[in-house]
């Protein structure tokens, strides 16, 4: 009887020992190499000084490369909006940046083609718009939405992309005519003797 009591004496001081050496150990601070202090640092002032609001806008598929996403677009955008509003920089907030860009940019849809051909600066045929976001980083992101429709500009106008095609297929004809072929060419230094 005697021998239980001790041991379960001897249990409650370690348990008590335990308990206290717990306590000392969460309260000092724990020492991190130079190393990793370093790189919390640059961290931290990278994210600070990155800190951009959502931002929207609407590239159209010749502007960006659909397979590789870490490639930014090239161009103007059609559409660009700054909404002002700090969102998590999570997939959370990424998400929720997004959804506000449609909401936005949704409002400008009847107007799309005049808006689009007059600031892309170039002529396209049958491209697609997709919507783009910045959340956190100066980082255009592809949100992979679009809204199906093709457009097709011609001297900062929108065009009917029926009518831009004949006029393609009618330059391609004129060009394929005029540009003789190598028996052409026989025959007309043969024509010269």
């Amino acid at each position: 009887m005697v021998n239980k009591i001790r041991v379960v004496v001897i249990i409650i001081k370690l348990t008590v020992v335990m308990s206290f050496l717990c306590v000392e150990t969460a309260k000092t601070p724990k020492v991190r190499p130079r190393k990793a202090k370093q790189a919390d640092l640059a961290s931290n002032s990278v994210k600070q000084t990155e800190n951009v609001p959502c931002s929207c806008a609407i590239f159209l598929t010749g502007q960006f490369n659909k397979f590789n996403r870490s490639e930014p677009p090239r161009g103007n955008p059609g559409i660009q909006m700054e909404l002002m509003q700090h969102f998590p920089c999570s997939t959370m907030g990424n998400k929720q940046c997004s959804n506000r860009c449609l909401d936005a940019i949704l409002k400008h849809l009847p107007n799309s083609p005049a808006l689009i051909c007059g600031t892309i600066d170039r002529d396209c045929f049958r491209e697609r718009p997709y919507l783009f976001y910045q959340n956190c980083s100066p980082r255009w992101v592809n949100s992979n939405l679009s809204a199906g429709k093709e457009f097709c500009c011609q001297n900062d106008r929108p065009v009917r992309c029926t009518k831009m095609a004949a006029v393609i297929r009618q330059k391609l004809l004129i060009a394929n005519s005029t540009t003789p072929n190598k028996g052409d060419e026989e025959q007309l230094d043969a024509s010269d003797e």
